[in-house]
């Protein structure tokens, strides 16, 4: 790590900010949280108002050049920051979003922790994430751990800078409750002049749950992934429909607020990102 990036960590503010989005008292421990260290804060939404908004509030409530986004069923370990944060600062014009790799550990045993291998994320034509292949397999000359490009977030976990993640116009607050924002996200990053990086130096690991703790309608999560495809899959929305085809009748809202952000950042086409960054989704029309 280079003395200047070193220097530049010295000046981030740090904060850490848990949102407690509306839960019950039992579930709140706030003392507890704040007791951790002077630098936690929490704050309440009084009433719920899921994943996606709450992040959005969260990111509007700290000040810090760099935000990172996190689940709190994760366990970092050690100088998982610096990677990421090395990556971001070599960021010239502040486009790249970053990810740790996730570990496993499992649900019924918190005392376990299984390395995950290094593959890239993806999707297919129903907008479900997934993890694909591995890097050495889509990229001969890889080595490892070398930072690698992925067509996908994950999920809710990565790192940004602040200005780029207003000037990029956030997630979209009216999708609801959770699911397809990272979807949206890593279309709008990717064809939008920026990228995602995968820092295998970083990992963290997250406890994959069998089901949410948390009631989740799966109404919302088609309006959300309905929503994304509508304002990002162009001419081939109708591919999304022929393997989604009740979605045509769920009502999404109106898309136009993110229509105009898409043609204010001059977006490339979908078909750009099929060409240069995810051809493994076109394939997926031959089958």
């Amino acid at each position: 790590m280079s003395k200047t990036v070193s220097m530049h960590f010295l000046s981030l503010r740090c904060q850490i900010l848990f949102v407690d989005d509306g839960n019950a008292p039992e579930w709140q421990f706030h003392e507890e949280l704040k007791a951790i260290h002077p630098k936690v804060q929490v704050h309440r939404n009084e009433k719920r108002q899921g994943l996606i908004r709450s992040k959005v509030i969260g990111a509007a409530l700290i000040s810090s050049p760099v935000i990172v986004f996190m689940e709190p069923h994760c366990v970092v370990s050690k100088q998982w920051m610096e990677p990421l944060l090395e990556q971001l600062a070599l960021a010239k014009d502040h486009g790249t979003l970053v990810m740790p790799i996730l570990d496993i550990i499992p649900e019924n045993n918190f005392n376990q922790y299984v390395p995950a291998n290094h593959h890239i994320g993806g999707f297919d034509w129903t907008l479900t994430f997934g993890w694909k292949a591995l890097i050495e397999q889509r990229n001969s000359s890889y080595k490892y751990p070398n930072v690698y490009p992925t067509p996908a977030l994950s999920g809710g976990i990565f790192g940004i800078w602040r200005d780029n993640w207003e000037r990029m116009g956030t997630y979209d607050t009216n999708m609801t409750e959770w699911g397809g924002e990272h979807i949206e996200m890593s279309l709008r990053t990717w064809r939008c002049g920026g990228r995602i990086l995968i820092v295998p130096c970083s990992r963290m690991g997250h406890v994959f749950r069998a089901k949410n703790p948390y009631v989740v309608h799966v109404p919302e999560v088609m309006k959300n992934t309905k929503r994304a495809a509508l304002v990002w899959l162009d001419q081939h929305l109708e591919d999304y429909y022929k393997k989604v085809p009740y979605a045509r009748r769920i009502e999404a809202g109106d898309v136009s607020e993110r229509l105009r952000l898409k043609e204010s950042l001059h977006c490339q086409s979908m078909d750009w990102y099929m060409d240069n960054i995810y051809p493994e989704l076109r394939a997926e029309l031959k089958k």
